[in-house]
């Protein structure tokens, strides 16, 4: 009869950085729905994004961003104790998830303005430019979204698996 390998425990550091990867990418699929609900007004060429719109996908930003920075960070702490390298691993790409979304920050803040309706801070944002022209020229903003949300989504998979195999 062959022998069973016994599995290493998760330690409290690897299991909580595991859940937060999850949530994570509960995060980027909440986000990434509020967001195509959005696309329609962004397609339209007005300046006229609904309010309910615009607050939703802004709040689905920042979740996105803070549950990301905070599930780079855990995995990190969870990496330094366990030295595991998917911990280090979960913990790269998390910040990359952050550094790609954040490259598109000035497009989710134009965004909230125009869903609040403050032109003075839509026209500081967007500058000379109108804001139909502002939104066609954001093509590598959207990949740094797209990009940002694919990662979160490998992240929180590989975190699944970790968390289901042990």
């Amino acid at each position: 009869m062959p022998k069973q390998i016994k599995k290493r425990e998760l330690k409290k550091s690897e299991k909580a950085a595991a859940a937060l990867s999850s949530v994570m990418m509960a995060a980027a699929v909440i986000f990434s729905a509020l967001f195509i609900i959005l696309i329609p007004d962004l397609d339209s060429g007005s300046e006229s994004v609904q309010f309910a719109k615009a607050i939703s996908a802004a709040a689905g930003y920042v979740l996105f961003v803070a549950v990301s920075a905070a599930a780079g960070v855990m995995s990190f702490i969870a990496f330094k104790r366990s030295k595991q390298m998917g911990d280090a691993m979960r913990a790269f790409f998390s910040a990359v998830s952050v550094l790609t979304a954040l490259l598109s920050i000035r497009f989710m803040l134009a965004l909230f303005f125009a869903g609040i309706d403050d032109q003075d801070m839509l026209d500081k944002i967007i500058g000379s430019g109108s804001y139909s022209s502002f939104v066609k020229n954001q093509a590598p903003s959207f990949a740094c979204l797209v990009i940002a949300l694919a990662v979160a989504l490998f992240v929180g998979i590989s975190a699944i698996v970790k968390l289901v195999k042990r």
